[in-house]
């Protein structure tokens, strides 16, 4: 999947976005969930991503290791609403399409990697 397709998935779940700004928050979301995962688990789960999308996730988990630290679902939305500068509302949206279109995208060995690194509290975010 192109990351054309990978945001146009996700704006078929927020269509009141503009289509460049779902872009531009996409990434910014696989960013901050890339940071509660390790280095190699970001560069893994990366590379069954599109370049941006995999570049944006690999760039989180670059960052200090904050892999084993407790995350509020709260705290992560408030978390993407200051990054994306979106309405609460549209953040949260964004946010769950961005987790649904990843889940559906990776496979399984990728996915489950992915949900058992992060927090435990963030898996919500990848339930249908």
């Amino acid at each position: 999947m192109q990351t054309e397709n990978l945001t146009a998935t996700v704006h078929n779940s927020c269509p009141q976005l503009d289509a460049a700004r779902v872009a531009q928050c996409t990434l910014i979301t696989l960013d901050a969930l890339g940071e509660h995962l390790s280095e190699d688990t970001g560069a893994r789960i990366a590379s069954g991503l599109p370049n941006d999308a995999g570049a944006a996730l690999r760039s989180g988990a670059q960052r200090p290791d904050t892999t084993g630290e407790p995350m509020k679902i709260a705290v992560f939305l408030d978390k993407i609403r200051d990054r994306t500068e979106l309405p609460p509302e549209q953040a949260d949206s964004l946010t769950y399409a961005v987790a649904i279109t990843l889940a559906h995208m990776l496979d399984a060995d990728r996915l489950k990697q992915l949900r058992d690194e992060l927090p435990w509290e963030l898996d919500r975010l990848f339930r249908d």
